[in-house]
């Protein structure tokens, strides 16, 4: 695992970890993470750009990174426990 990290302007630090898709969201369980692909398949290996559990926070420092080609995802249930969805 190799790391580089950053500091944006008023915001949390930015961290650049290597390591595959499903560490990445077992690490940063329930936040937001900004994931850069190296390789494809089913568990790529890749770059955490970033990672918050704030989702207006972690939209305003993508944008001031200004990445391409870059996956996000949320690390959690898409629905909260104790919650339902009907259709």
């Amino acid at each position: 695992m190799c790391k580089l990290s950053m500091k944006l302007k008023n915001y949390s630090k930015v961290v650049v970890i290597y390591m595959k898709l499903e560490e990445a969201k077992k690490l940063y369980e329930n936040e937001w993470i900004a994931f850069k692909k190296n390789e494809n398949g089913e568990n790529p290996d890749g770059e955490v750009l970033l990672h918050n559990k704030n989702r207006r926070i972690f939209d305003k420092e993508l944008l001031k990174l200004r990445p391409a080609k870059v996956y996000v995802t949320f690390a959690g249930p898409p629905v909260p426990e104790g919650y339902t969805i009907l259709f």
